[in-house]
């Protein structure tokens, strides 16, 4: 009888292992556990070059119809360290720090190579910056619509003693910009502030009034946070995403005002960057510890068109960021031979120190930026060790016109969130 019963035990303790090793060996692989620092080798393409001005700058898009990049950047690099509660173990050290945070608003042309800050008009801050989206309708395609996160210190936890055991310390929200391309200036239009914005991280915008708000963790800080980062899709799907909808797009004191929300899509893991893919209907999420990039749609079920559908995902060998498209203006049809169009994923292939790193200044954070082909391939297509550019969180492409028989180039633009500026190098596609 006791023979049985541990050869019992055996069997269920292979079949736990067997079950396991898969899992907790890709997990290994993504967080870095499985390469060091000193083995990242810098794959940096051609004319590799740091933009100036451009300080801790999280998230890039490019403006097609103007041809311009827009960014969110927080200037000054030490702010970035005292406070930040979107870092991968949420750093509230220094809340007045964050008070005194004057981050913003900036154009980069990709032709001259130089960025350009934006006063914000009617806008005093404090801004903590991280993810953005813009938008411009096609009946007026030099009108910018600019969304951006902004982590601001809670007055109900840091001013009122009383009520800070039920209060998080962060009072995150989301400003709304406009823009006129030839401009030196945005006009702040609003804050938009819910319950169901807990943990921002970066916005996908569907009109100048609506769009959809990732939130990264449920789990602010602690423990938990950090079971979250590492425990995956199957043992912590504990967060959501949430489409915004805003009733009036006017200034009012109180940023709950006339804002409608709803969870699109709840019971995901680590939900971070999103993107526009190669279609109106092509929504990109990545999920970051876990490196996956997957692609929704609007549900076509959902009565209101606000719900996700998730279609397919992809996995990839280290954490990632915020997705982008680039749709090749040179390809002869789109799908032909020639056709260069892919999907830009920057992430951390040694993640696993981002952490322990993200209070100081010093650090190194190594970047990678992969690229996934319309047509299958996927490539390496940037790395470094963290020394030209620390930390990778949006991956950029713009196009370069080819010369009859020649090759297809594009200028590849990397910003980090802890990096001392955005660079930019020539790549083959």
């Amino acid at each position: 009888m006791a023979l049985i019963t541990f050869r019992a035990f055996f069997v269920a303790l292979a079949t736990l292992i067997a079950l396991l090793y898969n899992p907790i060996k890709l997990r290994a692989v993504v967080l870095g556990y499985t390469r060091s620092q000193a083995s990242i080798e810098n794959i940096h393409g051609a004319d590799l070059r740091v933009i100036p001005n451009t300080v801790q700058c999280e998230d890039l898009h490019h403006h097609l119809p103007s041809g311009l990049l827009f960014a969110a950047c927080q200037g000054r690099s030490a702010e970035r360290f005292l406070w930040f509660p979107a870092s991968p173990q949420g750093n509230f050290r220094d809340p007045k720090a964050a008070a005194d945070s004057q981050g913003g608003l900036f154009v980069i042309d990709p032709k001259t190579f130089t960025s350009s800050r934006l006063t914000l008009e009617g806008f005093p801050g404090p801004f903590i910056t991280h993810g953005i989206d813009i938008y411009s309708a096609p009946s007026v395609p030099d009108t910018v619509y600019i969304f951006a996160i902004n982590h601001l210190p809670n007055p109900a936890y840091y001013d009122s003693p009383s009520s800070a055991a039920s209060s998080p310390k962060a009072r995150s929200q989301v400003e709304i910009f406009r823009h006129t391309i030839g401009t030196l200036s945005a006009t702040h239009i609003r804050s938009v502030r819910s319950p169901l914005i807990r943990t921002p991280n970066d916005v996908y915008a569907t009109g100048p009034s609506t769009f959809y708000v990732t939130n990264d963790h449920f789990y602010r800080e602690g423990l938990l946070r950090d079971v979250e980062t590492i425990a995956g899709q199957y043992l912590a799907p504990w967060s959501d995403i949430v489409h915004v909808a805003v009733d009036a797009l006017s200034p009012s004191d109180d940023p709950s005002v006339a804002v409608t929300a709803s969870v699109a899509y709840a019971g995901i893991n680590i939900p971070n960057g999103l993107g526009h893919g190669r279609n109106a209907s092509d929504i990109l999420i990545v999920r970051a510890s876990p490196g996956v990039l997957i692609h929704a749609t609007i549900d076509p079920a959902d009565p209101a068109g606000h719900r996700l559908k998730l279609l397919r995902s992809t996995q990839l060998p280290c954490t990632l960021d915020n997705p982008s498209y680039y749709a090749d203006p040179y390809a002869s049809a789109p799908g032909a031979a020639d056709d260069a169009s892919g999907y830009l994923l920057p992430g951390l292939p040694v993640a696993r120190t981002a952490g322990p790193n993200e209070a100081d200044p010093q650090a190194v954070d190594p970047v990678s930026v992969w690229y996934l082909k319309e047509g299958g391939e996927r490539r390496l297509l940037f790395q470094d060790d963290g020394r030209v550019i620390r930390s990778a969180s949006t991956a950029v492409l713009v196009g370069i016109e080819p010369l009859e028989g020649g090759r297809k180039q594009a200028w590849l633009w990397v910003t980090g969130f802890f990096a001392e500026g955005m660079v930019v190098s020539r790549v083959d596609l």
